[in-house]
C-alpha cells in the first residue's frame, strides 16, 4: 500500500483534497452577511456591479450582481446576491445598476420526484447568498466589467445575432447551445423531451462538445504555426471560450483536462487522462468547495468523464460486432461507459432513468459535429450577407431538425422515462451507491488504474 501511494501520490492528493472539500462544506457555517441578514423580507435597494453575463430564461433574466450597498451603506466584504429580472430590463455584464426590491434567502425546495435540492447551497457554490425577485432596475453606468471579459462576451452575442440571423426557433436555439451553451431559448417541452431521451448533454456545452472544439482548433493550427505556437495559441483560445461562454463546471473542467493533455503531448509524456480529471476536479473544489457536494452538473461531469476513461475503449474492443461506420461502435461504448457511472447518481438525484437514451445517443450524436461546424460557418457567413449564407443555411436547418425530431420523438414516448419513488428506496439507494463507488475504488487499485 505504502509504494502505492508513493506512486500515485498526485491522485491521493487530490482525492484527499475533494473529500476535504466535501468535508468543508457539510460542517463549515457559511459566511455571515449581516448588513443582506437585516434587509430579509423588506424591501431594499442594494448597488453593484453586473459580475456575469446575464442568464436569459423563459420567464426572467437572471443577473448575478456584486453589492457594493445595501440601504446607501456601503459592504466591505465581497458578496453576490441573485437578481430575478424582467427579461427586457436591459441589464449586461459590467453595468453598475440600483436593484429596488424585498430581499430573500434561498430556500431548500422538494423536486417533483420527492428529491430535496439545496438551492442555498447550490447558489453558495456560485458565491451567491441572497435572492431579489422582479426588483425594480436603474443603470447608473455601463463597462465597469473587466473589459477582456467584455470583449468575449461581445463576441458571443455578435456570435448569437448571426445564428438567429440565419435560423428560425428553435433550430436557432439549439445551435446555440450545441457551439455555446445558450440553450433558454428552446422551451420546456424540448428541454424536457431532450431530457427524457437522454440526450441533454449535447445542449448544455459538455465535454464532448468542449472537445470537439479543441480538436478543430488544434488541428487547424497545426497546419499553420509550428508545434509549440500552436498549442499554445489553443489553449489561449480554449481558456477565452471557457471564459465567453460562461465558464460552467462542465466547460471549466472540459477545459483543464484539455489544458492538461495538451502539456502532456507537447512534453511529450504518455497522457494520463485519469491525473487529468483528478487534477482538474481537485482545483475546482479547492477553488470552490461546495460543488462537490451541492452542483449535480460538476458530479455528473466528473463521473461521465470518469466512465469514458476506465471503460469506453475496454467496452469498444468487446463490440466488434458493432460496425464503425460513423462512429457508431464508439458512440455505443462511450455512452455505456458513462451512463454505466452515472446511473446511481441520476436514480438518487433526480430520480428518473432514461430507457431510450442508447438508440437515441446513436441516432443523434454522429449529427452532432455537423451541425456545430457547418452552424459555425453559416452563422458567420449570415452576418455578412443572409443571401449568400442560404445553402448553408438550408443544410444547417436540415442537421438541427434532424436532432430536435430524433430527440422529440424518443423524449416523447410514454415509457422514456422510469420515475423512481424516494422514501425508503432512497436509503437503499444511498447504500448500493456507496457498494458502487467501493468497488469502482477496489478495481481502480488492482488494476493499478492510477499509475
Amino acid at each position: 500500500m505504502r509504494k502505492f501511494l508513493l506512486r500515485n501520490i498526485v491522485p491521493v492528493l487530490c482525492a484527499a483534497l475533494l473529500f476535504g472539500a466535501a468535508m468543508y462544506s457539510l460542517y463549515v457555517t457559511p459566511p455571515m452577511m449581516p448588513q443582506l441578514d437585516a434587509a430579509i423580507g423588506s424591501r431594499s435597494t442594494v448597488t453593484g456591479v453586473v459580475v456575469k453575463d446575464p442568464d436569459l430564461r423563459e420567464k426572467t433574466l437572471q443577473v448575478t450582481l456584486r453589492v457594493e450597498s445595501v440601504n446607501g451603506k456601503p459592504i466591505d466584504t465581497q458578496t453576490r446576491i441573485l437578481l430575478f429580472a424582467d427579461r427586457f430590463s436591459g441589464v449586461a455584464f459590467g453595468d453598475r445598476i440600483i436593484a429596488s426590491g424585498v430581499m430573500r434567502v434561498p430556500e431548500p425546495f422538494e423536486t417533483d420526484s420527492g428529491r430535496t435540492f439545496n438551492y442555498p447551497k447550490y447558489l453558495l457554490a456560485h458565491g451567491v447568498t441572497h435572492t431579489m425577485s422582479f426588483p425594480t432596475i436603474a443603470i447608473e453606468e455601463r463597462g465597469r466589467g473587466n473589459p477582456v471579459i467584455a470583449s468575449l462576451i461581445a463576441v458571443k452575442h455578435t456570435l448569437i445575432r448571426g445564428i438567429e440571423r440565419a435560423l428560425p426557433e428553435p433550430e436557432s436555439a439549439l445551435l446555440a447551445g450545441l457551439l455555446l451553451g445558450e440553450k433558454q431559448s428552446l422551451g420546456e417541452k424540448i428541454t424536457d423531451a431532450f431530457r427524457n431521451a437522454g440526450v441533454v448533454h449535447i445542449i448544455v456545452l459538455s465535454g464532448y462538445n468542449v472537445a470537439l472544439i479543441i480538436d478543430w482548433v488544434s488541428l487547424l493550427l497545426l497546419y499553420a504555426l509550428p508545434r509549440g505556437w500552436a498549442y499554445a495559441a489553443t489553449a489561449l483560445f480554449v481558456v477565452s471560450f471557457a471564459i465567453m461562454t460562461g465558464a460552467s463546471e462542465t466547460t471549466i473542467r472540459a477545459t483543464i483536462m484539455g489544458l492538461l493533455m495538451m502539456v502532456a503531448t507537447v512534453l511529450r509524456r504518455p497522457k494520463a487522462a485519469l491525473r487529468g480529471l483528478l487534477i482538474a476536479a481537485a482545483a475546482m473544489a479547492l477553488y470552490s468547495p461546495y460543488i462537490v457536494l451541492y452542483d449535480l452538473s460538476f458530479q455528473l461531469s466528473v463521473l461521465a468523464t470518469l466512465g469514458l476513461i476506465l471503460f469506453s475503449d475496454k467496452l469498444a474492443e468487446r463490440m466488434k460486432f458493432i460496425p464503425e461506420t460513423f462512429k457508431f461502435r464508439e458512440i455505443v461504448a462511450t455512452t455505456l461507459a458513462t451512463q454505466a457511472v452515472v446511473l446511481p447518481l441520476l436514480i438518487f438525484s433526480i430520480g428518473t432513468v432514461s430507457l431510450v437514451f442508447l438508440p437515441a445517443n446513436i441516432l443523434i450524436l454522429p449529427a452532432v459535429p455537423v451541425a456545430m461546424f457547418v452552424g459555425f460557418i453559416t452563422s458567420l457567413v449570415a452576418l455578412g450577407s443572409s443571401t449568400v449564407a442560404m445553402p448553408l443555411v438550408a443544410l444547417s436547418y436540415g442537421v438541427l431538425r434532424y436532432i430536435i425530431e430524433i430527440a422529440v420523438w424518443f423524449g416523447s414516448l410514454p415509457f422514456s422515462v422510469i420515475p423512481i419513488p424516494f422514501g425508503i428506496m432512497g436509503e437503499v439507494l444511498l447504500v448500493i451507491f456507496a457498494v458502487y463507488g467501493l468497488g469502482l475504488l477496489w478495481w481502480l487499485y488492482k488494476k493499478k488504474a492510477l499509475i
